[in-house]
């Protein structure tokens, strides 16, 4: 998964990451992300969103996952419980920039690998 991974607003416009498509492992999963350090100044944000996709659909995107990260209280981990995903899976990461950062304005993240598991039956 991504470890460890730097990334820097330019600008004060939004900026997005799209993550490379992987293979899902099962039909639901349990994605967890780590904010391990950032600096946004006020107001700056730090947005995951969840993507799927069969193989022979057309477009970059896919389709949005619904549901929202909940963070694990009083840590840097947030988790996304995620239903009836398909083929493939994608993160697209949104930094909206804050005002004032004291040095240069980002994040350093790691997305752990997922949970998988099936639906029972």
């Amino acid at each position: 998964m991504n470890i460890g991974t730097l990334l820097v607003t330019l600008g004060a416009s939004a900026q997005e990451y799209y993550t490379p498509w992987f293979p899902k492992g099962a039909d639901n999963a349990y994605f967890t992300y780590e904010i391990i350090r950032q600096n946004f100044g006020g107001g700056g944000t730090f947005v995951v969103q969840v993507f799927t996709k069969n193989r022979e659909d057309i477009g970059s995107q896919g389709t949005t996952v619904s549901g929202s990260w909940s963070n694990l209280t009083g840590t840097s981990f947030y988790h996304f419980p995620a239903a009836d995903l398909r083929q493939l899976v994608r993160f697209k990461i949104t930094l909206n920039p804050g005002s004032s950062p004291s040095g240069q304005e980002g994040v350093v993240y790691r997305i752990l690998p997922p949970t998988w598991y099936d639906t029972a039956v």
